[in-house]
């Protein structure tokens, strides 16, 4: 039998992103509703009723976590799964999201069985959900809105009366449990005590189950037991007293809990497996990063990964015949994805330097190897560059970062290397020529490199730190710190903002040889 359609609503500001999400639910048999940012979820929240919601965490104007609390706040009594699909992985935003609402927790990038899996679970829950829904609203429109079992009872544990809901529960017609004892709905020990439990009340008062709510367990006809709430009030008339125990199977409830406390538990090892995967790619890519050409004294740099681990590289070496080669790399995406997709180019970079190929040539190995292993849609972002400091002579490749810039002495722009040039992996070497800006200089400067995650930094106010920002900061700074400038002015723009995208600097001192090496 087809399964009913899903509706499903996808908030992600990714275009790329809610494609590939829309394919896998077209998959599944799900109707995908998009949204680009939070607000938008919102919107088409309150306007198209989804069945299932899958939120990103980071987007523009309103980001993953407020969109849930305001879709929170709409609902009704129908249940609403919210999945929460972000490249975040550390413990503090998984944990924030669930309490703020969300049910479950996908990575990205998404594994389509794992998707398929989760989906299904969820179609059972939902289905679940609805029948027992249906089911309390047929109770309600037979017993005149009551939806729970009520049984009246004699002092001495005769039932009186029952309705039909407490018959549906324990599976008796009303004739076969009116006259009876109570001690038919109770599972060993407490029938056998029943009896002494209710004169011992009758008599001194001695309150165990009456004027409370308690879970207890009950009997069916078939003789299974089952999970109760049991509130039990008494009533004194002229000439007897009565007690009306109201009842409520709460099975379904208590399987619910278990399979929601399964999920978490799932939930939970899939991120301790995701936190050991960051830890050894981490691992993996400090070995591939050559530190000590980084403490060389004619570098300064700095790295800020707004996630847990960062898709930005930079990386320095020295050819045979001395001159300086660098190289900063942004990887599409954030976090772990994107340092993996920038990994590979860390060993070609230090062939190349060790080669002493013209800038132009490293940047074609560099872009034909991660068109062969990048899938569509991922690509790097990179400058590069090379210094011969004894002629004065530079070249420089810039394919998608903000412009690379040379300064003077005192911070002031001298020169700009424009981005020209397609980031690396997009379309094969043969389709294009990458060409290289050659250049020279006779006074003391330094070279400039940034990823965009610098110049677009936002703050509170939705101001990019820009261009303006930047030169400003490098004026402002003296030679020999400008990279920490850099970074306590970009701290103070952002104020208690957090950084959108990684954000990654690189200066290059053009002096003389002498003056260079540590």
């Amino acid at each position: 039998m087809l399964e009913n359609t899903l509706r499903v609503l996808v908030a992600d500001d990714i275009a790329s992103n809610r494609t590939i999400v829309g394919a896998f639910l077209a998959h599944l048999n799900c109707t995908p509703l998009y949204a680009a940012d939070g607000q938008e979820a919102v919107d088409i929240f309150r306007r198209e009723s989804p069945d299932v919601v899958l939120m990103d965490l980071m987007m523009p104007r309103m980001d993953g976590f407020e969109a849930i609390r305001q879709i929170r706040a709409m609902e009704d009594e129908r249940w609403v799964p919210i999945i929460i699909v972000s490249a975040l992985s550390g413990e503090g935003d998984i944990v924030q999201g669930l309490e703020i609402g969300a049910d479950d927790y996908l990575a990205k990038p998404l594994s389509f069985p794992v998707f398929a899996a989760r989906f299904k679970a969820l179609r059972r829950l939902l289905d679940m959900q609805r029948r027992l829904s249906g089911s309390l609203e047929q109770v309600r429109a037979v017993a005149n809105g009551v939806i729970d079992g009520i049984i009246t009872a004699e002092e001495d544990g005769t039932i009186l009366s029952v309705n039909r809901s407490a018959c549906r529960i324990f599976g008796y017609t009303a004739a076969e449990m009116v006259g009876r004892n109570l001690r038919i709905l109770m599972p060993e020990p407490h029938r056998s005590a029943h009896d002494d439990y209710l004169a011992r009340y009758v008599e001194t008062g001695e309150k165990r189950v009456v004027g409370q709510i308690v879970e207890v367990s009950g009997v069916r006809k078939d003789g299974s037991v089952f999970p109760l709430e049991l509130g039990v009030s008494d009533i004194c008339l002229p000439n007897r007293r009565m007690f009306i125990g109201v009842v409520r199977d709460v099975s379904e409830a208590r399987r619910i809990q278990r399979q929601l406390a399964e999920d978490a538990a799932r939930l939970q090892q899939y991120h301790d497996e995701s936190v050991r995967e960051q830890e050894l790619a981490m691992a993996i890519m400090e070995r591939q990063v050559r530190s000590d050409w980084l403490r060389d004294s004619a570098v300064e740099y700095a790295v800020m990964p707004a996630r847990n681990f960062s898709g930005d590289v930079v990386a320095v070496a020295r050819s045979p015949g001395d001159a300086l080669y660098a190289m900063l790399a942004d990887a599409t995406g954030h976090g772990l994805a994107a340092a993996i997709s920038v990994l590979p180019v860390l060993g070609a970079f230090y062939r190349g330097a060790a080669a002493n190929l013209p800038v132009s040539t490293l940047a074609a190995d560099l872009n034909s190897m991660l068109c062969g292993l990048l899938p569509p849609g991922r690509f790097v972002a990179a400058a590069l560059v090379r210094l011969e400091v004894g002629s004065k002579r530079g070249q420089i490749w810039v394919g998608g970062v903000p412009d690379v810039l040379r300064v003077d002495d005192e911070g002031r722009v001298v020169q700009r290397f424009v981005s020209s040039q397609l980031p690396l992996g997009i379309l094969p070497s043969s389709e294009i020529v990458p060409r290289h800006e050659e250049f020279a200089w006779d006074a003391p400067c330094q070279i400039m490199l940034c990823s965009d995650g610098l110049t677009e930094a936002e703050n509170a106010s939705g101001e990019p730190f820009g261009r303006a920002g930047l030169e400003r900061a490098l004026r402002g700074s003296p030679r020999g710190g400008r990279v920490n400038g850099l970074r306590q002015a970009l701290t103070r723009h952002l104020g208690h903002q957090p950084a959108g995208d990684d954000v990654s600097v690189l200066l290059l001192d053009c002096a003389p040889k002498d003056a260079r090496r540590v």
